[in-house]
């Protein structure tokens, strides 16, 4: 079984085929997904698709680039709904410096708002990181403490180095179809790197389709398309990076391990 801890089910580019994609699940050897929310509507989107879908399960966070809706009623309403049963991160937040007009502090202190909220909430973070590593890596440094219950970086892209700070602050790492994509041979070495027990997979449905698909939507069964690249990478069999990625998810995952566990 695999498991996309990372596709954007509840989105409205998704409307469409969500129905058939969540039907097909079992079917297309996935196994579960994890749905993460980036604003106000995929928030409420998200705890709607969970409680129709038993091999779904949920994140509640702000994005970076959604950094306009955040305000004390956003905190509120999230912080309100992380005891929702199959809701099992706060994610997805972070950093994103990749666009003009970025106040970085802002950024910066709503992530570590939402790191707090996790915190209190006993939960683990996904964290969106694209252009800012070095501030990231700052406030993950002096902020350990906010992530006693685990964090990933998602979509991760960086190169060998970034890999390694990451595992030495003690998150993991997830790899999306981006990796599959030649020009990224930096990221390429990172995963070489990466220990098999410290990586999960993902699609970030409905972007980023990997290269045998590029070009296509993007949907949670082709996180199969990452699984084997990885294998690829690697130089090992992809039943043994299934293995131990589905491993992986539902320990960091901890509610939905113990949910998927019991039925």
């Amino acid at each position: 079984m695999l498991i996309d801890t990372h596709a954007h089910i509840s989105c409205e580019a998704m409307k469409n085929v969500k129905e058939t994609v969540l039907n097909n699940l079992s079917d297309d050897g996935v196994g579960l997904i994890v749905c993460p929310s980036y604003d106000f509507k995929t928030c409420s989107s998200t705890l709607d698709v969970v409680k129709q879908n038993e091999r779904v399960f949920g994140a509640l966070g702000i994005h970076p680039s959604e950094e306009a809706v955040y305000n004390n009623s956003m905190k509120d309403y999230i912080s309100q709904n992380l005891n929702c049963e199959k809701i099992v991160a706060v994610g997805e937040i972070g950093l994103d410096y990749h666009y003009q007009n970025v106040i970085p502090k802002r950024q910066q202190n709503i992530m570590i708002e939402q790191m707090e909220i996790a915190k209190e909430n006993k939960l683990p973070i996904i964290f969106h990181v694209r252009d800012a590593f070095d501030d990231f890596f700052n406030i993950l440094s002096e902020n350990k403490n906010l992530v006693e219950y685990g964090g990933v970086v998602h979509c991760f892209l960086g190169d060998k180095n970034n890999a390694k700070i990451a595992l030495d602050l003690g998150l993991n790492i997830s790899v999306t179809g981006a990796v599959t994509y030649p020009k990224n041979t930096s990221t390429h070495e990172a995963v070489k790197y990466i220990p098999l027990d410290r990586i999960m997979l993902e699609t970030d449905s409905p972007y980023l389709a990997p290269q045998p698909v590029r070009g296509k939507m993007c949907i949670p069964q082709y996180v199969l398309y990452v699984n084997d690249f990885v294998a690829e990478l690697k130089n090992i069999n992809s039943n043994i990076v299934e293995e131990q990625t589905t491993k992986n998810a539902l320990q960091f995952f901890y509610k939905m391990g113990k949910i998927w566990k019991n039925q």
